[in-house]
């Protein structure tokens, strides 16, 4: 008998497979990246093609095999930090273009950036509260302008550096790399220290080659 694995997890990429299955990059907060075999998913009936869109963010139940995982069942979070919005009879349907433009495009590069810095199942449990954090926050807010998101992806981008190791912590920023916490207050703080931010990042990635 398999063993059937939950986690939370975040799709970082999705690719069709075989006839009408996908197959799902997956950073699990358990597991680290795996990847996954979903069976059917991109059939109409199909209720997990839902919960299985690239930047969604949920609770995965999986199993493993000798060569790749395979995906049984999927659940968001909350339908505020996932890509789809229910409507009152239930039906799931794309979130509204404003909406849409304020969290996935800064969550699509959060991705790539994972996708080219994360190596195989090792776990980073960190990192994951850390985007976590992140797609909470800009998923429960609508008013976000381009200054304090440009802020919130320089925070993100620097915590997930520091915790993969290329990013000490600094003084200036009073241990803010190190948390996971983000507020309204401390993207305004960020702000005006975003250069700090982003000086720590493109040395974490030239030293690194990325």
């Amino acid at each position: 008998m398999h063993h059937i694995h939950t986690t939370p997890g975040f799709i970082i990429q999705a690719r069709p497979y075989g006839e009408a299955g996908k197959m799902l990059f997956i950073f699990t907060r358990e597991f680290g990246l795996i990847m996954a075999a979903a069976q059917g998913i991109r059939l109409e009936r199909s209720k997990l093609r839902y919960y299985t869109q690239e930047h969604a963010m949920g609770m995965f139940s999986l199993v493993k095999g000798r060569e790749m995982w395979r995906l049984t069942s999927a659940a968001p979070f909350s339908l505020r930090t996932f890509p789809l919005r229910a409507t009152q009879s239930g039906k799931v349907h794309p979130r509204s273009g404003g909406e849409m433009a304020i969290s996935q495009s800064l969550i699509a590069r959060l991705a790539q950036l994972l996708r080219r810095l994360l190596q195989g199942e090792e776990a980073h449990p960190e990192v994951f509260d850390v985007i976590k954090a992140c797609v909470d926050f800009v998923g429960e807010r609508e008013d976000l302008n381009a200054a304090q998101l440009a802020a919130i992806e320089s925070l993100t981008v620097a915590r997930i550096l520091h915790w993969l190791g290329y990013i000490g912590d600094d003084l200036e920023l009073s241990g803010h790399i190190r948390s996971f916490e983000i507020t309204s207050d401390l993207v305004d703080l960020l702000k005006e220290k975003r250069t700090i931010l982003n000086k720590h990042i493109n040395k974490a990635l030239k030293e690194s080659m990325m």
